[in-house]
């Protein structure tokens, strides 16, 4: 049974989600934050909505399961609402990406493609 994920406002006032490891009196502790961002479109007017980690897993030495982050319950708002479908997916697509195609060697150049900028035959002016 996987644990349910839960929204916050952090102290700067964005949306943060997260799997709850732990809870205090005085702090709540989330493994893996999410930020969501909503800004509307330019050209539309529509609302965008952007997910991103709290912090990069391409910055964590080591376990990258082991990125806990604990909040002051002082300068955060909690609720109880229930997540969608469509944000929890959002969450666990940041928090566990698909591998990289492996990369092979690089192609050999095709010599009929090849553009020559010079000609054999071309010659330095002195």
């Amino acid at each position: 049974m996987s644990k349910e994920i839960i929204a916050i406002v952090d102290q700067v006032g964005r949306t943060v989600v997260g799997v709850e490891t732990g809870q205090t009196d005085t702090t709540l502790t989330l493994n893996n934050p999410v930020i969501v961002h909503v800004q509307p479109d330019p050209g539309n007017g529509q609302l965008q909505v952007q997910t991103f980690p709290y912090l990069f897993m391409e910055f964590i030495k080591g376990d990258k399961q082991l990125n806990e982050w604990t909040f002051n319950k002082g300068s955060i708002a909690t609720s109880t609402v229930k997540l969608t479908d469509q944000i929890t997916q959002q969450y666990h697509a940041i928090n566990n990406p698909a591998p990289a195609p492996p990369v092979g060697p690089p192609a050999e150049p095709d010599s009929e493609n090849v553009i020559k900028l010079f000609g054999a035959d071309d010659k330095e002016t002195k």
